[in-house]
């Protein structure tokens, strides 16, 4: 990976394709407890196709732990719209230094929401994908944000949480038992799994602070009059496992992508039979990646 921090973000990463034909930028918005060093493969794959990758670690994340920053956790203060707005300088500096490219914005799992968030931002974009998504109802909101504060008042911002984590992680792994690690929920590839599973810096159990800036976050990117500025014709790209727990098989990425299509006039979906929660990591990972080039070679 070609790395080039020059007035940018230390914890961001760039990867510069040797194509003579550059098609784009494709920006990464990784997920929780997980880094960008995941998505090696991605990036390859990406830079083969004639596109620029710039992926960064969020905060409390990858490189931030590695220097000493507490794991899983954003800030002590305005966490969701830090990391919101570390992509969105990221973005804006890429604009910069290729004002010529196009630019194009993949958000996985907590990244898509992260994503979104940047979008309400209305920085300009050629594209987003996001994987691994859902549209969370309200009242799931509601009842996530209450038990959230009640433990962040008990037991303080710094708290990691193993109660969120069996409702959340544990549960989803329950769906796919007898289980060989904690993280079958995440892909069908044993390798991909093994390798997620002994990755320290994965999968680890994250802060209720960082639990309480999601919870925040997600009130607000799902809140129709908080895009009425955004340019609605900024095609989009939904791609999800039938077999994911965090779109409840498909249920609630359906529900976002309607979610999307009242407010974008260009959402396209595809629901991946027997993928689960990740996938750019499936046994089908190379079909997926071309469902998504596809969707990005239309607009350069």
């Amino acid at each position: 990976m070609n790395i080039n921090q020059a007035n940018l973000n230390k914890h961001l990463y760039i990867s510069y394709t040797t194509n003579n034909e550059i098609n784009g930028i494709v920006h990464i918005s990784h997920g929780m407890a997980e880094h960008v060093g995941r998505y090696q493969w991605l990036i390859s794959k990406f830079n083969d196709a004639g596109y620029h990758v710039y992926a960064a670690n969020h905060r409390g994340h990858g490189s931030w732990i590695e220097e000493g920053h507490r794991s899983g956790y954003f800030s002590d203060k305005n966490g969701w719209e830090l990391v919101t707005k570390d992509l969105r300088n990221n973005i804006i500096a890429a604009q910069k230094n290729h004002p010529e490219l196009k630019q194009f914005l993949i958000g996985h799992s907590m990244g898509s929401w992260i994503a979104l968030s940047v979008v309400q931002s209305n920085v300009n974009l050629d594209g987003l994908i996001l994987s691994g998504s859902a549209k969370i109802d309200t009242f799931s909101i509601l009842i996530q944000s209450s038990l959230v504060n009640l433990i962040f008042y008990l037991k303080g911002k710094y708290h990691e949480s193993l109660l969120m984590h069996k409702v959340t992680m544990q549960k989803f792994n329950s769906f796919f038992k007898p289980n060989n690690t904690p993280n079958d929920w995440i892909s069908s590839d044993r390798e991909s799994v093994d390798q997620y599973t002994k990755d320290p810096l994965c999968g680890f159990v994250v802060t209720i602070g960082l639990w309480k800036d999601t919870v925040d976050g997600l009130k607000q990117i799902f809140l129709k009059d908080q895009y009425k500025n955004v340019n609605n014709n900024l095609p989009i790209y939904v791609i999800s496992g039938d077999k994911d727990p965090v779109g409840a098989n498909g249920k609630l990425a359906k529900k976002l992508v309607n979610f999307l299509n009242s407010i974008f006039k260009n959402v396209s979906f595809d629901l991946i039979p027997n993928a689960r929660h990740e996938v750019f990591t499936e046994s089908n990972k190379e079909a997926n990646f071309y469902k998504v080039l596809s969707f990005m070679n239309k607009y350069c």
